[in-house]
């Protein structure tokens, strides 16, 4: 039973880090676009990453807790120091390092799955989480936008025109890559 215990502590902890890396990762204007298009994924993950520092509280907050309670857990079952350096590498190697390395990597996929688990914490944890939130939105602002210059976004349509996971073509590459020198032209 004390395994058991432990392995969902531990699951929670990866749960809690991962989601934190990977959620927060996400720029809102691409979910708030790609939900627009249809992308299922991006209509999951929106709603709850546009209220950034409430989803970042929540998300340490339950970490923390869970952190502090694996640890005191396997404080009764070994000694001091054995139990610090149990915890330790079980919450550095199994709670953080994985589960930030997979879920970073496929931030829309896990966020997607784990957006209705994440509403319900937003939830539960509201009443610590939401006055915290909003001292941090009162200091720190509004999230800054990401914008691209036009030699930006130049180069994002060659990236895509070059990869395979793309539809773009060298035709549309050529077309907006015109389209955006087009006010620069001096005509005669």
């Amino acid at each position: 039973m004390d395994y058991l215990i432990a392995t969902a502590l531990i699951a929670l902890s990866a749960l809690f880090s991962g989601l934190t890396l990977g959620l927060l990762s996400l720029d809102t204007q691409t979910l708030k676009r790609r939900a627009k298009t249809g992308d299922q994924e991006a209509k999951a993950i929106y709603p709850i990453r546009r209220k950034g520092n409430q989803l970042l509280t929540t998300l340490l907050l339950g970490n923390v807790l869970v952190n502090t309670i694996l640890s005191v857990f396997l404080g009764t079952l070994a000694s001091g120091t054995v139990a610090v350096v149990i915890a330790t590498t079980l919450i550095f190697v199994f709670g953080e390092i994985i589960p930030q390395a997979v879920i970073s990597r496929h931030a829309m996929y896990f966020g997607a799955k784990a957006a209705p688990v994440v509403h319900i914490l937003m939830f539960l944890m509201w009443p610590i989480a939401k006055p915290i939130a909003y001292v941090l939105d009162r200091a720190l602002g509004n999230e800054i936008p990401t914008t691209y210059s036009k030699h930006e976004i130049m180069e994002i349509i060659s990236e895509h025109e070059d990869s395979e996971h793309s539809p773009i073509d060298a035709d549309e590459e050529r077309i907006v890559h015109g389209a955006l020198r087009f006010s620069h032209l001096t005509v005669r």
